[in-house]
């Protein structure tokens, strides 16, 4: 506190010292000032009666020359009066003075002028006439008196400002010896202050030990292990964590423990399998490292599966610093994605095989079908075109998985009140697994909404149990529980494909046979089955995990060879939802038919084909188009006679098929535009939905599901255009706008 003040009293006076110096720089200053409107006075002054001189000069003489001193006094004092007024502008009584000084010299200026132009005019006989007739000398007499005035004032302003400054000096001299009278007295203060500092320095050993107590707290409570060795090789200190992560028994570890039985400990710990460095594998290793340079390895313990990390950091004095980390988590986490990344992969590889085979189911189930009415009933090859139309939708069936796999499947996820959903599916469950099968579910009071595919939901969770009774060929138990779960973060670090937040968990579990470690590490590869040839796709897990993914949730699956599997499906919340009423649909026993004009734009010719003949069967008006630039081409040869387009999402040239659709609704807003792809792009899907307003239809598509979606968005159509007709006045008629439009266009 003492030294606060006094730092504070220093530069309290460095200040005020500082201060006094400018304010007698300052005073100077001013009195430069003085001297200057002095000096400025007095040439002005002078300047007039050079002009005066001048002036007369020439009146007695007529010579030009004499007029040099007139015209260079005439510029002087413009210069000067400038210059007053500068030197004056702080001061508005001075401003005043000069103004009307200004004014009188001004005057003074035009009677010279008038006397020397008299002179040229009339000659030299008239010189002692206008000499005579002088009038203005009382002009001068109160430029004088005025200027004289003027430097009176200026005069005793000097004065005042001359006491001033030589007052600021005195006290600056004052503070300067005051200052270094005060610096002496810091010195001795400092000297004695250092003194106590000296006392107070053997005081705070004692701190110090205190503080080395608390860290070596600190050091033994870090999570990673850490041993000191000197430069024989020798252990000099350790943490509490350096022979738990090591696991080597504590009463062996001391003071002075040599490294090479240290080593021979944690090889002992881990199995027999060498685990730390030897002690001549640190030898050769210093020749081939950097100065300074770690040593950083990894191991994994056979005994308990631990991974570790584990850095020796060499010291100056020859001994290293052993660092051992356990990685366990990180190697887990690293192993997840990696998993998810090998997934993904091979989710884009069987999401483009499922695109390329849905075109050609398409082109097959639709020219079966297209091929199956033109048959008489009994016609003996009506039965294999239909076996050829169930191999086609099998073949439909397997590309879905895939696609489910690959997450490119469109969903319509809605809010799903699974503890009355489950009743119904149980009851198909039993039908489906046969007697041998105890099924069991185990419902959750007060269960939230999830948020997902009901359709798609439902097949996973068929799935699951047909692969559970696989498990299960002399009879068991299914388990489908169900239960409200909160994912947080910490669990979303140990798996990385995870969000925190809340879920809603379908377990499914079965006494089966169970599955060893290595199988259980594939069962998400599309195509891996253990089942026997012709008995499993290996496509059934992969859809459960695709699904569950592409839904925003996670799955998770335990299994114990002999104990049984169970797998469990995370979904996401859906919070505040209302649960939407169940609706049945009324099946239709005929195809709608119509006489619309249909744009098909789809770049295969033989999925086209079938596209096309299909629609013109039903009654439809067809064009064809191969890429996006044919679509426009042809759309601006019909106008506004196309009331609908069926167009490939996947399309060729640059130009997609969502692209085709916004540049005709740039054109014809009210055009609707049916979507057609083997699998779904991020133009017309985010988050495994399609966008809002999008019609799409999937490949292979049947004739019937064509025939119904088109007749769909064609009804629709006519809807929009019957609410938008307006009634207008026009020559007493009632005229549909949109009709009447259409005849101006056409």
């Amino acid at each position: 506190m003492a030294l606060a003040g006094t730092l504070l009293l220093v530069a309290m006076v460095g200040l005020l010292t500082w201060f006094q110096f400018t304010s007698a720089q300052e005073a100077r200053r001013q009195v430069r000032h003085s001297h200057e409107v002095i000096t400025g006075i007095d040439q002005l002054g002078i300047a007039l009666r050079d002009a005066e001189t001048g002036q007369r000069g020439f009146l007695l003489t007529g010579e030009e020359d004499d007029l040099a001193l007139y015209r260079a006094a005439l510029g002087r004092i413009t210069l000067l009066q400038g210059e007053l007024h500068r030197l004056t502008a702080d001061n508005a009584t001075r401003q005043e003075r000069l103004r009307s000084l200004a004014l009188v010299i001004q005057k003074k200026l035009e009677t010279l002028g008038e006397t020397i132009h008299l002179r040229r005019e009339a000659g030299a006989a008239a010189a002692p006439a206008v000499l005579r007739a002088d009038h203005d000398a009382q002009l001068m007499d109160q430029i004088r008196l005025s200027l004289e005035t003027m430097q009176a004032e200026e005069e005793r302003l000097l004065a005042q400002r001359q006491a001033t400054a030589a007052g600021a000096e005195m006290q600056a001299r004052q503070l300067a010896l005051g200052g270094s009278v005060l610096a002496i007295g810091l010195l001795v203060l400092s000297a004695r202050l250092l003194a106590q500092a000296q006392a107070r320095l053997t005081a705070s050993e004692a701190g110090q030990r205190a503080l080395a107590e608390q860290m070596r707290a600190a050091f033994d409570s870090i999570s990673q292990g850490i041993g000191v060795f000197g430069p024989d090789h020798r252990l000099l200190r350790w943490n509490e964590r350096f022979p738990v992560l090591l696991a080597l028994p504590r009463p062996t570890l001391q003071p002075g423990s040599p490294y090479e039985a240290i080593v021979a400990q944690a090889a002992a710990a881990g199995g027999g399998d060498a685990f730390l460095e030897t002690a001549d594998q640190i030898r050769h290793g210093r020749l081939l490292k950097l100065p300074g340079e770690p040593v950083v390895y990894e191991r994994t313990r056979a005994l308990d599966g631990r991974s570790f990390e584990l850095r020796r950091t060499a010291m100056p004095d020859g001994g290293f610093v052993l660092t051992v980390t356990d990685t366990t988590e990180r190697v887990r986490a690293e192993l997840t994605a990696r998993d998810a990344q090998r997934l993904q992969a091979m989710g884009q590889l069987t999401g483009g095989i499922a695109h390329d085979f849905n075109n050609l189911l398409t082109v097959v189930l639709g020219n079966l079908e297209m091929a199956r009415p033109r048959l008489e009933e009994g016609h003996p090859v009506l039965p294999r075109i239909e076996r050829a139309i169930w191999g086609a939708r099998r073949g439909a069936s397997l590309t879905q998985q895939l696609l489910a796999f690959a997450r490119k499947q469109p969903l319509s996820p809605m809010p799903i009140d699974l503890s009355a959903m489950l009743p119904d599916l149980a009851n198909l469950l039993h039908r489906t697994l046969g007697e041998h099968i105890d099924l069991q579910v185990v419902d959750a009071a007060g269960l939230w909404p999830a948020m997902a595919d009901t359709a798609q939901l439902e097949s996973a969770i068929l799935n699951l149990a047909l692969n559970a009774r696989d498990a299960m060929p002399g009879g068991g138990r299914l388990t489908i529980a169900l239960a409200n779960k909160v994912l947080d973060a910490d669990h979303a670090r140990r798996h990385t494909e995870v969000t925190p937040g809340e879920y809603v968990m379908v377990a499914v579990s079965d006494t089966g046979t169970g599955m060893a470690p290595e199988v259980l590490a594939r069962v998400f590869e599309p195509f891996f089955t253990t089942k026997e040839a012709g008995k499993g796709t290996g496509l059934g897990l992969p859809m459960v995990y695709g699904f569950v993914r592409q839904s925003g949730g996670h799955v998770t699956i335990t299994s114990q060879p002999g104990e049984g599997t169970t797998v469990r499906l995370y979904l996401p919340r859906a919070p505040g939802a209302v649960l939407p009423a169940p609706q049945r649909g009324a099946a239709c026993l005929t195809l709608p038919r119509g006489s619309g004009t249909i744009l098909v734009v789809e770049d295969d010719a033989a999925v086209r084909e079938v596209a096309v003949i299909i629609l013109r069967e039903l009654g439809y008006r067809v064009l064809e188009a191969g890429d996006g630039t044919e679509a426009l081409r042809v759309f601006g040869q019909v106008g506004t006679r196309l009331d609908l387009v069926l167009v490939d999402v996947v399309l060729p040239g640059g130009m997609k098929g969502h692209e085709v659709a916004r540049r005709l609704a740039e054109v014809r807003p009210e055009l609707r535009t049916l979507f057609m792809s083997g699998y779904t792009e991020n133009a017309i899907m985010h988050h495994g939905r399609l966008d809002e307003g999008v019609h799409l239809i999937g490949k292979p598509f049947s004739r019937e599901l064509l025939a119904r979606k088109v007749a769909e968005l064609l009804s629709q159509e006519a809807s929009d255009q019957a609410i938008t007709a307006l009634r207008e006045p026009e020559h007493g008629k009632v005229v549909d706008l949109a009709l009447r439009d259409r005849g101006r266009n056409a």
